[in-house]
């Protein structure tokens, strides 16, 4: 029995083990099979578009924009990426989307609104400008989308442009009309105009002590007068007449008035079409300084602080020297090192005896140093050409004052829009990186062009210019801190071609190598000939520190006097002929001025000395010496005074008897005694052609005065004087040429405009007195 049942136990062990295997297959199986079920309905198996509210919506127009396709997984991240797309579009307005299961899969719905588009475009109202001109100015029409946001963008050009024509509440208002069963809509924009509105009347009420004329100029708002055609002034500008409230009040504290007071300033109706602006000024009494001083300043003396400054006790109070000085104790521990010292102004005044005692509250800066420099944003210039320019290293003090004056450099240079330099923190509170942050702005320039001058008559140009130009870098030939040009003259009575070349470091040193070619081929020199000249320059500029350079330049130039009149005098028909001039010449640089192009203030003064021939060969033998100097002095409201002279020796030695004709000095012009005919002023051949010969001795002094009327445009008034002598070393300052006139400036870059008349009031023998002349002129001579 027992083995029996051992039996039994053995075989139902093997069947056990046999239903294990076949319950765990089993289970496999279960598991999988809903897995394959769940991948099997988690597809997309259709895609639907729907519009918002029913009805049928365009589907091409928005599965363009989605990336979700039939037979792929669903994926709730593409979706929403989807629905992004389609928001970015801005063809609709809403976007949606459902989600819905059906048999083996999912439905996805995109439920949209699109916008709707313009069929038809109304304006009505505009009578001024007109509803056609209005229309341009939307630039708006048919197919574009047509809701709120769109046309408020778009009606932005129609409120400048009413502005600017004087009407300062024009209005639109609009309706859009849908169609029914389409996507489109009718729009109709109404133009409210109002009252076409120019400020008549600067009003001020209380200013006993500072005239109406002198607070009308510190205001941006302006009156109406003769010339507002063309200055617009006189256009009533609410946001002008909002801040002019502060800038009148800083013009009396300009003057010492420190306790005046300023009312809001009131509009009112002047006249039929006119505006009156006015003011209600309190002035007090004007303030004295009575004494200066400084707390918070540990790190100096206090008295070497205040030997810095340029305020004296006993001056005016003016806001604008106290705020200056401000500036001088921040130089003062920025030039050494204390970055980011704050300075406050405290006035303690004494009503009584109108007086102020001036207290600089100083906050003193860290004393730091620059760990490196960061240059970002130069995309064309090469670093070297910026870092060159810096007045500042990596390992010194952070000198804040030639941080300042390093950006001022990168700006002069021209070749960026933006120029920003800071400090930016490092893990030492008293080390910074140096950040140059700027912006590359277009550097090269074409330009065509035609004009008239009373000099040349009609005169057509070419000019190619790259003022970032770099010779090794091929193909852009861009970025290295050179500059080339070309042009190419040509008219009724010159041909010229110019190259020019300037690379401002030579072998990476502050050395200036310059390069000029030429050719000039002229017939308004004289009557009697034409002269064609030919030849280049070579120049080495060595600077000297501040603002002066020493150039040492070497020219070598062939000079052809040819088609010489048979009833020219001997004297010129001995010039006939060509001529080559081997000079040197050493020049001596002094160039302070704010800007190249219309200064306003500084200095350029320039001595040199010429010797042609002799040891550096040629035909020519001669030597010369000039000085030219010319100062701008900034005064009132952007007025410029310009005061600019000139003297001149040429003289003949060795083997030459005689300075050639195309070396003599000439004067008389649009560049220099503008009421005489050009080159007229000084000696002549005599009877009977009295043809100018330009003279070995020549001075020459001009005083203008310019004002600006609107951007780009001044008018100027002027006085010249001068003479060219017959004779080297003769000055004879009893005989001399002049004249007064008037004048008007288009200060556009690349292309100046001086427009002149004067009258003579002395005249030499030469010119009996000749009447008053106009001249036209491209190009300014300082």
């Amino acid at each position: 029995m027992n083995k029996v049942f051992q039996g039994l136990e053995k075989q139902h062990g093997r069947f056990s083990k046999a239903w294990k295997t076949a319950l765990a297959l089993l289970g496999l199986v279960v598991f999988l099979l809903p897995l394959g079920a769940r991948a099997a309905t988690d597809i997309i198996k259709e895609i639907h578009v729907e519009r918002r509210g029913g009805g049928a919506a365009e589907s091409a127009s928005v599965l363009a924009f989605v990336s979700a396709k039939v037979g792929d997984e669903i994926n709730r991240n593409v979706i929403a990426k989807d629905v992004k797309s389609l928001q970015k579009s801005e063809r609709f307005s809403y976007v949606e989307t459902k989600v819905e299961r059906v048999a083996s899969g999912y439905s996805l719905t995109f439920v949209v609104d699109p916008k709707l588009r313009i069929r038809r475009l109304e304006i009505v109202g505009a009578d001024y400008l007109g509803n056609k001109k209005v229309r341009e100015l939307l630039e708006l029409g048919a197919g574009d989308i047509a809701d709120d946001a769109t046309i408020a963008a778009h009606a932005l050009k129609v409120h400048e442009s009413y502005h600017k024509k004087y009407f300062p509440e024009t209005k639109l208002t609009w309706t859009i009309t849908p169609v029914t069963g389409m996507d489109v809509a009718d729009v109709r924009i109404e133009v409210r105009e109002g009252a076409r509105a120019t400020v008549k009347e600067i009003n001020f009420v209380g200013n006993d002590h500072v005239s109406a004329r002198q607070l009308r100029r510190a205001m941006k708002q302006q009156r109406e007068w003769w010339l507002s055609f063309i200055t617009d002034d006189g256009t009533y500008n609410p946001d002008d007449v909002a801040t002019d409230r502060e800038a009148l009040r800083r013009a009396y504290l300009d003057r010492g008035y420190l306790d005046v007071e300023v009312s809001e300033l009131t509009v009112r109706p002047a006249g039929k079409k006119g505006l009156s602006v006015d003011a209600q000024i309190t002035e007090g009494a004007p303030y004295h300084v009575s004494g200066v001083s400084c707390t918070g300043v540990t790190k100096f003396a206090e008295q070497d602080v205040l030997a810095a400054l340029r305020l004296q006790v006993g001056e005016l109070a003016a806001m604008t020297n106290l705020e200056r000085n401000a500036q001088i104790i921040r130089d003062y521990y920025g030039a050494r090192g204390y970055i980011r010292t704050g300075v406050d102004i405290n006035i303690n005044t004494d009503t009584h005896q109108h007086t102020a005692a001036i207290v600089y509250g100083v906050r003193e800066g860290l004393l730091s140093s620059i760990r490196n420099i960061r240059i970002r944003g130069n995309t064309r210039t090469k670093d070297k050409v910026i870092r060159r320019e810096l007045t500042v290293s990596p390992g010194e003090l952070f000198n804040e004052v030639r941080v300042r004056n390093s950006q001022k450099r990168l700006q002069n240079m021209g070749y960026f829009k933006f120029v920003d330099v800071t400090p930016l923190s490092t893990s030492k509170t008293n080390e910074y990186d140096l950040a140059v942050d700027v912006e590359e702005d277009r550097t090269g320039q074409f330009m065509v062009g035609a004009g008239f001058s009373s000099i040349d008559s009609l005169v057509g140009f070419m000019e190619l210019s790259q003022g970032n130009f770099d010779l090794f870098n091929w193909p852009y030939f861009t970025g290295g801190g050179q500059k080339l040009k070309l042009r190419l003259q040509g008219g009724s009575t010159r041909r010229d071609v110019d190259l020019s070349f300037v690379e401002p470091y030579f072998l990476d040193h502050r050395l200036l190598l310059g390069v000029d070619l030429y050719q000039h081929d002229s017939f308004y020199y004289s009557t009697e000939y034409n002269q064609k000249d030919t030849g280049g320059r070579l120049t080495l500029g060595q600077p000297l520190g501040g603002f002066d350079r020493l150039n040492y330049i070497y020219g070598l130039d062939s000079f052809n006097i040819y088609d010489v009149s048979t009833n020219a005098s001997t004297l010129i028909q001995q010039e006939a002929g060509a001529r080559v001039k081997s000079s040197f010449t050493l020049e001596l640089v002094h160039d302070s001025r704010d800007k190249v192009f219309v200064p306003t203030s500084g200095n350029r003064t320039s001595f040199s000395a010429q010797l042609a021939g002799g040891p550096l060969g040629g035909d020519t033998d001669e030597y010369g010496f000039q000085a030219r100097s010319t100062q701008f002095f900034p005064l009132w409201f952007d007025h410029v005074l310009n005061v600019r002279g000139q003297m001149a020796v040429v003289d003949s030695y060795g083997s030459s008897d005689r300075v050639p004709l195309f070396d003599r000095l000439f004067l008389g012009g649009p560049q220099t005694l503008r009421g005489f005919k050009y080159r007229e002023v000084g000696p002549t051949d005599g009877a009977p052609n009295y043809e100018p010969i330009g003279g070995q001795s020549m001075a020459f002094a001009s005083a203008e005065y310019t004002l600006p009327i609107v951007e780009k445009v001044r008018l100027a008034g002027f006085y010249d004087v001068g003479m060219s002598w017959q004779d080297a070393y003769y000055f004879n300052f009893s005989h001399l040429n002049s004249d007064v006139g008037l004048g008007i400036r288009l200060d556009f870059p690349g292309f100046p405009i001086q427009l002149d008349y004067a009258w003579p009031i002395h005249a030499d023998d030469f010119n009996n007195h000749p009447s008053g002349r106009f001249s036209f002129s491209i190009g300014y001579v300082y």
